[in-house]
């Protein structure tokens, strides 16, 4: 399965990336200038999300933290070496509850169609950031024996959640773990992936939990064995 490395920004700039995603990544943001300009958003946001933690959030909290994100990728701010942005993601604390399910934990190219990808990127982390700064915005997570560890962060507002698993054991046998929103008309499938991934879920208002499960390799269309783990929503 090919991943569109965009989708990697949320997590790469909370080092949350496995080694070989995070090199891959790399290489893919010295051409990007639309992933370079969100990547200093995103950790922008984020601090503020770190900050918003420790203190009571205000009311207005919200509002300004979904303003800055929409308005920073414009901005185009001067680009930095890897180095100089990985001094700066280990000055940036480690964003304790409400970002941090994406520490502790939803997975190309040159930059010639990168237009409708780059969007894509900018909804996917303006979705993330509304999920986590939402007033309603409840944490839950589940780590395992064999290690790893899996959060989900569900606002009923905004009737999403946001899933993230991080470091789970590598499975034998083209196996992956599969992603599955549950309703009262049963299971639908949210995506897969290896060991690590993030995975933001619609429509998560209807739902009664999201499990997940051990499948071959390009995911089932219905579950084929028991959850590893299953967290209310």
């Amino acid at each position: 399965m090919t991943t569109d490395l965009h989708t990697l920004l949320a997590p790469y700039s909370l080092d949350a990336l496995e080694p070989p995603e995070n090199t891959r990544f790399e290489a893919h943001l010295e051409q990007c200038p639309a992933c370079q300009a969100e990547l200093a958003g995103f950790q922008a946001t984020a601090t503020r999300l770190g900050d918003a933690v420790a203190l009571t959030p205000p009311a207005t909290m919200r509002s300004r933290v979904l303003t800055e994100i929409a308005r920073t990728p414009q901005e185009r701010p001067v680009v930095t070496a890897i180095a100089q942005r990985r001094s700066l993601r280990s000055a940036v604390p480690r964003m304790a509850a409400a970002a941090a399910f994406l520490v502790g934990t939803i997975g190309v190219g040159g930059y010639a169609i990168e237009r409708d990808n780059a969007h894509e990127a900018d909804a996917r982390s303006t979705t993330i950031t509304s999920v986590l700064a939402a007033p309603d915005a409840a944490t839950t997570s589940k780590t395992f024996s064999t290690g790893g560890n899996v959060r989900l962060v569900a606002s009923p507002a905004q009737d999403s959640a946001v899933i993230v698993a991080n470091d789970l054991a590598r499975l034998k046998g083209h196996k992956v773990y599969q992603v599955w929103m549950i309703n009262g008309a049963g299971p639908k499938s949210q995506g897969t992936f290896t060991s690590s991934g993030t995975m933001i879920m619609h429509g998560a208002g209807g739902a009664d939990s999201v499990a997940i499960t051990v499948e071959p390799e390009g995911g089932s269309k219905q579950p084929t064995t028991a959850p590893i783990v299953t967290i209310a929503i």
